[in-house]
């Protein structure tokens, strides 16, 4: 029986995938050149999800090794708060893009205006030269990419081979718990038969 994958490592396999479908989402959307930015904003949180996972998996394991449990949820409160700012850095950043790589037809400070899709492609399509260089709005869709993989994960189980099931600590509980039935009815049943020979 092969090992079962760690759900950390199924999420990071997963994120891409839900990132490929609000991307495909996002062409049915726009319908034109205008998804690209929408794309790279996707993609870039997409990418700082795979990022907080895997540093979310080793935080878990130095906190396992370590002694102090003190200590331990320390490490733990830090990682949470660190890897919420890191969010907020990135949607900030990707925030100050669109702003200022949104026509100031919308934006009225024309001097902070930056063209990047004009310089990059002086013939690109309206819908291309209109659009901010990111999206804001693929950026806080791409947040999701987490969720979406988490709710995969937890829904199907899904073992290296595809064919087995995860075994999550409530299952082991669960089968606990049938095993410590299992030897009370084993018990019950040698007393009734003792009963009876003693009768």
């Amino acid at each position: 029986m092969n090992e079962p994958l760690k759900p950390s490592r199924l999420m990071i396999k997963f994120i891409p995938l839900t990132a490929a479908l609000i991307i495909i989402i996002g062409i049915i959307y726009y319908r034109s050149l205008a998804a690209v930015p929408f794309s790279l904003g996707v993609l870039a949180t997409s990418a700082l999800n795979i990022l907080k996972v895997r540093m979310l998996e080793k935080t878990v394991q130095k906190v396992v090794d370590m002694d102090d449990q003190d200590a331990g949820k320390n490490v733990v409160r830090f990682q949470y708060l660190f890897r919420y700012f890191l969010t907020g850095v990135v949607l900030a950043a990707v925030g100050l893009i669109h702003t200022f790589t949104t026509p100031p037809a919308i934006y009225s400070s024309r001097e902070l205006y930056i063209n990047v899709w004009g310089t990059l492609f002086p013939n690109a399509p309206e819908a291309l030269l209109t659009a901010p260089f990111i999206s804001i709005w693929g950026a806080l869709a791409g947040i999701f990419t987490l969720q979406l993989a988490v709710i995969i994960v937890r829904s199907f189980k899904l073992e290296k081979d595809g064919t087995e099931f995860i075994k999550y600590e409530d299952d082991n509980e669960n089968a606990d718990e049938t095993d410590d039935n299992t030897d009370d009815n084993s018990d019950e049943k040698n007393d009734k038969d003792i009963t009876t020979n003693t009768e």
